[in-house]
């Protein structure tokens, strides 16, 4: 794997790294949103560059990505929804959860709540027509596309090559450009053997 793939990869697993870090102090909303940002930036760096909207190429990143997850019970459309909803207002209801758009709204759960007391207390609300799902969900969906991404990444050099050069761009802070830069030198000291 070169030098840029990797700082790259890096980068995602230090966003992977702290949504974890969010769910396991408790901060169910915090990390749903960290989570739910992981998985749009690794959309945008496995991106093939054709034309599409951000909306497809999340789900088509679901699609191809979240190998291990059950998509019985919802939809990429679903989590799509349910992201712009977190994102821009913090809510389950947005555009798409409008009963003609067909995405449904999805409230969360997380221990030591139970499904059983959070769908109670949403139905004693009013809401009908709803998914609640518990946050490992979520959690399993993006760590899953990760897993599977990285794993393509070491198969395929051609994707590998894609991968740095969508990273490219993505923010660092002063330690990962010096961590990038050192890793680059030792590509460069190796490949002059």
């Amino acid at each position: 794997m070169n030098a840029a793939t990797l700082s790259v990869l890096g980068q995602l697993n230090d966003l992977r790294h702290a949504a974890l870090e969010a769910l396991g102090a408790k901060h169910k909303y915090p990390a749903l949103l960290l989570l739910y940002s992981f998985i749009d930036v690794c959309a945008a760096v496995a991106d093939d560059k054709q034309p599409k909207t951000n909306r497809k190429r999340f789900e088509s990143f679901l699609q191809e990505y979240a190998r291990r997850s059950n998509w019985q019970s919802f939809t990429t459309y679903d989590l799509w929804a349910a992201r712009s909803s977190l994102l821009h207002s913090f809510s389950p209801l947005g555009q798409h959860t409008e009963p003609e758009k067909g995405a449904r709204p999805i409230f969360y759960f997380a221990w030591p709540e139970t499904k059983q007391e959070v769908e109670a207390a949403l139905n004693d609300r009013g809401y009908s027509g709803f998914l609640l799902l518990d946050v490992q969900t979520i959690k399993l969906v993006a760590v899953d596309c990760f897993n599977t991404m990285w794993s393509r990444v070491e198969e395929d050099l051609e994707f590998e090559n894609l991968v740095a050069e969508n990273g490219r761009h993505l923010l660092k802070d002063l330690f990962q450009m010096r961590l990038e830069d050192e890793l680059l030198l030792m590509q460069k000291l190796n490949d002059a053997r």
